[in-house]
């Protein structure tokens, strides 16, 4: 399919991991549902309101020997009415990277990943539904953080931190992978073609005074809760039960105002023998200090050079995408951990956040080397939000964890379980690389 003549910008570097990929990556999804039935006229030219403050959100890219460039996209970026995701970054959307569809009380905002990250994706969400309520209600809310449409530009907001290479010390060495973690055993069956979701919402003062009284962070004791219920349902296991936390390095990578992809990755390990004996405050204490650790700006570093250096060295070596995909189709390497904890942020709100009653984080991870129990987390109108989401049938892992939530007196609201799957990324095939 022919993609119109864009007027290319910077390359991509950031995205490196989702272009090359042997499979099509599929879109990020995030649903937030309103308490009442949406305006499609007034979310429309809340979007263009967005997007008058964040141009580059309304970017295409393109594809040059192999390459990847944003590029200025004058097309219109048009909100649809419809239940049926579309595939983001290609003709379906006027190859905008970005979509926005609704239907009825519910809004979907869809990104490729290649193109933005998590955090960038809620910069967009942030600033629509600002513009959003604003329009409907007349009214001008003040809401610190948002990028409202007369708020100034910030520094570096179009940086891409995997473009530069780090200095780190000589003696510096990482072998992310060198612990081996529990893989769970409904992963080696055949994994679904769609994923199943269990929302559960838990007040946010409710949450946060169990996470105080523990002397922890979310991150963290949900980690001691999921692997204390990964432990109830193999009670004999004395393998580490890991996480790999998806983390954003903007701080580490001084690119804190950027849009673009800048997270990486935290391997967090619950070490069954370290652990045990341990009362669950102290679990929880221990776990905080793992993440923190963890979290370490020479990691950050050498996880940017290696993904941008890797394309740098490439780049004019092999001058094609299909060249290069055995190189740098990292995906494809990457390792299994037992769980995977993804929390996203807060999205920023006014006075009009009870209007919010939902936001649900949706991705769709049916490989086997990538595939996992994932919880999604985030925390808007009073509530924190989470998403129980697997790729196999048994729903063991979802009962142990809600188990945990009422052994330790934490009360929560359960949703009907549901079935998903977000569309494979218009882009890449449309342009006919895969």
């Amino acid at each position: 399919m022919n993609q119109p003549d864009f007027q290319r910008k910077e390359q991509n570097f950031s995205g490196v991991a989702n272009f090359y990929c042997s499979q099509p990556s599929r879109a990020y999804v995030v649903e937030v549902g309103l308490r009442d039935n949406i305006r499609g006229d007034i979310l429309q030219e809340a979007v263009n309101a967005t997007l008058r403050r964040m141009p580059y959100f309304a970017d295409a890219l393109v594809e040059h020997n192999g390459d990847f460039y944003y590029a200025v996209n004058p097309l219109p970026f048009e909100v649809a009415q419809t239940e049926q995701l579309r595939r983001v970054g290609g003709s379906e959307t006027n190859w905008h990277c970005l979509d926005v569809t609704y239907w009825n009380d519910t809004a979907w905002f869809s990104m490729f990943h290649g193109f933005c990250d998590g955090l960038g994706l809620n910069l967009f969400i942030e600033a629509t539904l600002y513009n959003y309520f604003c329009i409907r209600d007349r009214k001008k809310y003040t809401v610190d953080g948002i990028r409202t449409p007369d708020s100034p530009a910030l520094p570096d907001e179009e940086k891409d931190p995997f473009a530069h290479e780090y200095a780190l010390p000589e003696d510096y060495t990482m072998d992310f992978f060198g612990e081996k973690y529990l893989h769970l055993p409904e992963i080696d069956e055949k994994p679904l073609d769609y994923m199943y979701g269990v929302p559960v919402q838990v007040k946010e003062d409710t949450f946060m005074r169990f996470v105080k009284e523990n002397k922890s962070t979310p991150v963290a004791i949900l980690h001691v809760l999921l692997a204390n219920a990964v432990q109830a349902v193999h009670p004999e296991n004395d393998q580490t039960v890991g996480a790999l936390v998806p983390a954003s390095y903007r701080r580490h990578l001084n690119a804190e105002n950027t849009f673009k992809n800048c997270s990486g990755a935290l391997r967090l390990p619950y070490r069954i023998a370290e652990m045990s004996g341990l009362s669950f405050e102290e679990q929880a204490q221990r776990s905080r200090a793992l993440l923190r650790q963890a979290n370490d700006e020479n990691l950050a570093k050498y996880l940017a050079n290696r993904m941008g250096g890797a394309l740098r060295q490439i780049s004019g070596a092999i001058p094609s995408f299909a060249g290069r995909l055995p190189y740098l189709d990292f995906k494809k390497n990457s390792n299994n951990d037992t769980c995977m904890i993804d929390y996203v942020g807060s999205l920023k709100v006014g006075e009009y956040g009870h209007e919010i009653v939902r936001t649900k984080y949706m991705a769709t991870n049916t490989e086997n080397h990538f595939s996992t129990v994932t919880l999604y987390i985030s925390a808007t109108g009073g509530f924190f939000h989470f998403e129980i989401v697997r790729a196999f049938e048994s729903s063991v892992y979802v009962d142990a964890f809600l188990e945990q939530f009422s052994r330790h007196g934490i009360a929560y609201t359960c949703e009907p379980e549901s079935r998903y799957v977000t569309p494979v990324n218009g882009l890449i095939t449309d342009l006919g690389l895969l």
